[in-house]
């Protein structure tokens, strides 16, 4: 939820997408519990090498039977600008098991000779997503190019009482209103390294980051008929982190799987 008090209680960024209706559980299923990510820190000096070589090697990665759609994005706001993230279309985790079976030899000789020399080192991740507490709809309102990721870092033996918190508003966001208004997030989950918790927000550029006055908060609080208890349930969500960090990323279609259009 975008400026909002909901996202200011997430250390003042705004929220992520809250759809009008909750999905069907047949259309998450549909749209893919899971992607595989991939961040690269590119070598200092070899940026301008990495881009040529990875638009040459995502095409080559079709024609040589990729079965998956990776979609590319850079750091462009963050404590790491330059980074480069992967991320697979949304799939199930047979899917996954599927993938790791096939035969990718040719594809990873391939990467290993032109893409690994230019990285210096990577992060692989699975991320899960909430697509019942989740508004993000299918069309373009949630085509970017900027996606603001504000990522929280579970405390250990944390979650409980933060996910009751976070599923409740939620809820109230989807169902009462605020997704009306035009709001979108995403609730995303990672399996791999420090566990995290985000929620992403879509937006075609940096002036529609622009705070709108309205406040998640005041209408939560709205919503249940007490500020009380609206701060609880923000006081008990945050209650299961340590540590918050922001990154806006940018899509980048030049890096990413080509669509069919582009052969």
């Amino acid at each position: 939820m975008r400026n909002t008090g909901l996202a200011g209680g997430l250390v003042g960024m705004v929220a992520l997408l809250f759809s009008v209706n909750a999905l069907t559980a047949e259309h998450e299923q549909d749209r893919g519990m899971i992607s595989d990510v991939w961040v690269f820190a590119i070598k200092r000096g070899m940026e301008a090498e990495f881009t040529t070589a990875m638009q040459e090697h995502i095409a080559a990665r079709k024609t040589m039977g990729e079965p998956r759609i990776w979609y590319g994005y850079r750091a462009e706001v963050g404590h790491h600008p330059g980074l480069i993230m992967y991320r697979s279309a949304p799939m199930s985790y047979a899917d996954h098991d599927a993938y790791l079976a096939s035969d990718l030899g040719a594809i990873g000789e391939a990467f290993s000779e032109t893409i690994d020399p230019l990285v210096d080192h990577y992060h692989h991740y699975i991320e899960s997503y909430d697509w019942e507490h989740s508004h993000w709809p299918d069309d373009g309102s949630t085509e970017g190019p900027l996606f603001t990721e504000v990522s929280r870092k579970w405390k250990p033996g944390a979650g409980y009482a933060s996910n009751k918190a976070r599923k409740r508003m939620s809820k109230i966001a989807l169902n009462d209103g605020w997704a009306e208004k035009g709001y979108e997030w995403l609730w995303v989950n990672r399996t791999g390294g420090e566990p995290m918790q985000a929620i992403v927000f879509p937006d075609a550029n940096y002036a529609d980051m622009a705070p709108t006055g309205e406040s998640f908060r005041a209408f939560l609080a709205e919503q249940l008929d007490s500020e009380a208890e609206a701060d609880k349930i923000f006081e008990d969500w945050l209650s299961g982190f340590s540590a918050t960090t922001v990154t806006i990323w940018r899509y980048d279609a030049a890096i990413s799987t080509p669509s069919d259009d582009e052969g």
